[in-house]
């Protein structure tokens, strides 16, 4: 897939309209959300921080007629209050405001049990009606005995009949379902 980078932003003012379909990456603080868009783009078009919370805007990249959305994670706690509050509100703008969200991600480690956060989000998501892709991230990081054991708490846990895929930013594992994913939302459009 080829991706390119857009721009980034924090102001709804200064969010950019492209007529393409855009596809949002929702997850926790350090999910993978950047290393997603650089597995997807065989490239290194997203950085990449060891710290947790290091993005703090929306940041686009378009690619193949398609935008990616890569935003803040939710549910750092290195940040004061007010800032959590801050970005907070700025996901729930882009998630119930943005004309152009066609369908979203959400990328949940497959790891540890979803958080409350997680929960919160992934029922905001369901309830737009919009397409929504399940990604059961870092995949590589357990066996794969465990990979559907794991699946199973995590859609109980959620609630979910969201279509689900593995995913490892190493080994690229799950690239080809996520790219079909993307090529129906853009193809629909």
């Amino acid at each position: 897939m080829r991706l390119r980078f857009l721009q980034s932003a924090m102001a709804f003012e200064s969010w950019p309209v492209t007529g393409m379909p855009e596809v949002a990456l929702f997850g926790r603080s350090n999910a993978g959300k950047s290393s997603l868009i650089n597995g997807l783009a065989g490239a290194k078009v997203a950085r990449i921080s060891r710290d947790p919370g290091r993005t703090r805007t929306l940041n686009f990249y378009a690619g193949d007629g398609i935008v990616l959305v890569d935003l803040p994670g939710y549910g750092y706690a290195r940040m004061s209050k007010e800032q959590q509050r801050r970005q907070t509100a700025l996901l729930e703008r882009y998630a119930r405001r943005r004309e152009g969200l066609c369908a979203a991600v959400q990328l949940v480690d497959i790891r540890h049990r979803p958080s409350e956060l997680d929960i919160a989000w992934h029922e905001l998501l369901a309830a737009r009606g919009d397409p929504l892709l399940l990604l059961l991230g870092k995949a590589d990081q357990i066996g794969r005995g465990s990979w559907r054991s794991r699946e199973k708490e995590i859609i109980q846990t959620l609630g979910t009949d969201a279509p689900v895929v593995f995913w490892s930013a190493r080994t690229l594992d799950g690239r080809q379902a996520i790219e079909a994913f993307l090529a129906g939302i853009r193809d629909k459009v």
